[in-house]
């Protein structure tokens, strides 16, 4: 893998004309991805902090300034994602103080009380799971139909987990490389962020008066099933991560997936993501 790690601002407009459900036919993926968008400021703000902490600790010139990129790229995440909040009011959904809740109640408190070798191994398995997320929509194409705007911001999102996604996993094998580490945080953190997720959407879902619906579970069996194959895939992508020769470099095609996301975006007229200056 030739990394490279380019911080870029999502510039895109998100009117307030986009629809509750932006993936037409298919409510469940865009009610899981709106629980995404709603849990990333905080997720990514956790992220900062912890590499921050890190940062000063290393003496690896090359993983320092790796980490300074990665926490630029995620940064821009969580202000593009927060930008789509405003959308998500207007639609009529009910969410900020559940948002609340877990970024006071969980992160902030994880801040006082994990040690940094484990808020590190948390942030090395999400930042697989990001990652691996993101190979799978953007491999299968499942965002091809959504509103653009929104499919823009996912895959520009989820193309950055592709290109950084070697950092936090590097970072960990500088600050605590034990093999149980890496398994505690993935056990943690794999709880932690389905649990998450699945709840949230599910909120969504009942706000829209659709959690109960038969075709919203037809779409979750396809999601997750012989459509998507989303348990499968994720399954695998988890058993890779406990490997104890595991790398994420070795996710295959997946840089030139991102490329071509980024590529195209940048290209746009009017372009949707705009490079960043290099800090100086």
């Amino acid at each position: 893998m030739e990394e490279s790690i380019t911080a870029r601002r999502f510039t895109a407009t998100l009117s307030r004309d986009i629809p509750r459900h932006w993936l037409p036919g298919n409510e469940v993926v865009s009610s899981l991805l709106n629980a995404y968008t709603v849990l990333v400021p905080a997720n990514e703000a956790f992220y900062i902090r912890t590499l921050n902490a890190c940062t000063p600790r290393l003496q690896d010139e090359g993983l320092r300034q790796r980490c300074q990129a990665f926490i630029r790229q995620e940064a821009q995440h969580g202000v593009a994602h927060k930008r789509y909040w405003d959308n998500l009011d207007a639609q009529g959904y009910a969410y900020r103080g559940i948002e609340r809740v877990v970024d006071r109640g969980l992160f902030r408190v994880m801040d006082r009380v994990a040690p940094l070798w484990l808020r590190v191994s948390l942030v090395s398995c999400v930042e697989h799971i990001n990652a691996f997320l993101g190979y799978e929509f953007l491999a299968q194409s499942i965002l091809a139909n959504a509103d653009p705007r929104v499919r823009d911001l996912m895959e520009w999102h989820f193309a950055e987990e592709i290109e950084h996604r070697a950092v936090a996993f590097d970072l960990l094998q500088a600050v605590s490389p034990r093999y149980p580490v890496r398994v505690i945080g993935a056990v943690m953190t794999t709880t932690l962020f389905y649990l998450l997720l699945a709840s949230l959407a599910a909120l969504l879902l009942a706000q829209d008066g659709r959690l109960w619906r038969m075709a919203t579970w037809r779409q979750l069996t396809h999601h997750l099933g012989a459509g998507h194959g989303m348990a499968r895939r994720t399954l695998g992508h988890l058993r890779d991560y406990l490997r104890p020769r595991f790398h994420p470099s070795r996710l295959a095609d997946a840089d030139a997936l991102a490329a071509t996301v980024l590529a195209r975006q940048a290209a746009a007229e009017p372009p949707s993501i705009m490079a960043m200056p290099p800090r100086t």
